[in-house]
């Protein structure tokens, strides 16, 4: 049976390095973006299309009349098709999902160990100014606005609330240090 980890993180957090040292650590897959890129592919859009609209919760009223039936927000196409490849995924092989609501869309899964990565704000502004190279004028304002995006999409998706420690078997500070929050997630995964 496959064994999953999904990763959840605050934005300059330092998430996705860890998904990526974890990943090698394992020798797992590791699926970010490819989630996006395989939703834009199944719907037949342009990438950065897909993209945006998977950060942005959906109006919920803008149903559009193709055909003569009505098709759903392109957000929540977004959000289902990629709640379909996540679930396929996590059917078929063990893999590292770094993908916001994963957690919540493998809830019925057995083998999943749900991380959520955080660190304090001044940790994050510095990492996403030095590490992301952001030069934004006000780089505070712009990480929390990514958080505040990233919670709308969530509570708007799931039945859960964003950043909920219940939420989640691990929720750990990145400034503990990149190397030794993946040592913990992959001694953790060894353990299931």
């Amino acid at each position: 049976m496959a064994k999953i980890i999904t990763i959840a993180r605050e934005y300059g957090s330092g998430g996705r390095m860890i998904a990526q040292k974890v990943a090698e650590k394992l020798q797992l897959v590791y699926y970010d973006n490819q989630i996006i890129d395989l939703a834009a592919q199944e719907l037949g859009f342009d990438i950065d299309t897909i993209r945006k609209a998977a950060q942005e919760k959906s109006s919920g009223f803008l149903y559009t009349m193709v055909g003569g039936s009505f098709q759903m927000p392109l957000n929540d196409q977004v959000f289902a098709t990629q709640s379909k490849i996540i679930r396929h995924l996590a059917l078929h092989d063990s893999c590292i999902i770094v993908n916001g609501c994963a957690d919540y869309i493998l809830e019925d899964f057995d083998q999943v160990l749900k991380v959520f990565i955080h660190a304090p704000l001044a940790s994050r502004v510095k990492r996403v100014t030095e590490e992301y190279k952001e030069t934004r004028d006000d780089v505070q304002k712009y990480v929390q606005s990514k958080d505040k995006k990233r919670a709308n999409y969530y509570n708007y998706y799931t039945t859960n609330k964003w950043g909920a420690l219940k939420n989640f078997d691990l929720t750990i500070n990145s400034d503990l240090g990149i190397e030794e929050v993946a040592n913990i997630i992959v001694d953790l995964y060894n353990q299931m």
